[in-house]
């Protein structure tokens, strides 16, 4: 009986240590550091922080805290992940144990949940998502006028915050400049405003940070087109320059869009405005928007 209640106990710590492991090796890639300068900066050997990494090593609470301060963590960063991860490693165990029928079941359930919650999801705070031409502003406008709701557009004020437009944005910081500013400005608007419309650039899908960020504090809604649509609305409004200047043009709108369809699918909601009146396109907005 002992023997097994210590195996228990030791299958227990090898799961710990691995899942240390696995969190200081994520974080690590994820800041960009190699293990010889995590080493140093934590003070300890590379030969022991790559046991760590694998799972060969039993850390004490010392070194972990030397580890999290030097990768910018907190304990609880480390030590909360490991439990999650311990979680869903027991869900992922005991979920392969069930029949393709009792499977089938909690996929259901699991759709059913998400669904919910998406429709219970606040609504005060929108953010049209979707590529130029879209009709994410004239949606936006029309969802402001008839419920007042304070309407941004995130250009406007990332020039507002950088004190120039976004080409010199660009040309001054480069793209980091410009998604920093992305960011604050997402943040900001959500942190200061209980209900708001924002219209957003259609690449903020493309950066992690600051889409996670929005998923997690607006309502997204996704405006859908199809390319071709996209690229006659953008001519219709008196820009010619993306024909003209790139014969190519529409095969790189398909690839962009392509791309970008599976990060655009994780809004709360999708409106499809093509080959549809403007009329149409916003009251199927609303009717989806406030159907509860």
């Amino acid at each position: 009986m002992n023997n097994i209640v210590d195996y228990e106990n030791n299958d227990k710590e090898n799961n710990y240590t691995n899942n240390i492991g696995l969190i200081v090796k994520k974080y690590r890639s994820k800041r960009g550091i190699t293990r010889q300068v995590l080493a140093n900066k934590s003070g300890i050997s590379l030969r022991y922080l790559a046991q760590l990494e694998s799972g060969k090593a039993n850390p004490t609470i010392s070194i972990i805290t030397n580890i999290a301060h030097a990768l910018n963590l907190s304990l609880s960063d480390i030590f909360l992940n490991s439990k999650n991860t311990n979680n869903l490693n027991l869900m992922d165990q005991r979920f392969n144990t069930l029949n393709s029928h009792q499977k089938d079941k909690v996929y259901d359930l699991i759709s059913d949940i998400y669904k919910e919650n998406k429709l219970n999801k606040n609504k005060n705070k929108i953010a049209l998502i979707g590529l130029r031409g879209a009709g994410k502003s004239t949606l936006g406008n029309m969802l402001h006028k008839e419920f007042e709701y304070p309407l941004f557009e995130a250009t406007n004020e990332i020039e507002m915050l950088g004190g120039m437009n976004i080409n010199e944005i660009i040309e001054l910081g480069g793209q980091g400049m410009y998604r920093r500013f992305e960011y604050d400005v997402v943040k900001s608007l959500s942190n200061n405003h209980k209900k708001i419309v924002l219209l957003t650039g259609g690449s903020i899908v493309s950066e992690h940070k600051t889409y996670s960020y929005l998923l997690n504090n607006y309502f997204t809604i996704w405006i859908k087109a199809s390319p071709k649509e996209h690229m006659q609305r953008v001519l219709n409004q008196g820009d010619s320059r993306p024909m003209a200047s790139n014969p190519r043009a529409m095969d790189d709108l398909n690839n962009i869009l392509n791309e970008r369809i599976s990060l655009y699918s994780k809004a709360d909601l999708i409106v499809d405005t093509e080959n549809t009146t403007v009329k149409k396109a916003y009251n199927n907005l609303k009717d989806k928007l406030f159907k509860n």
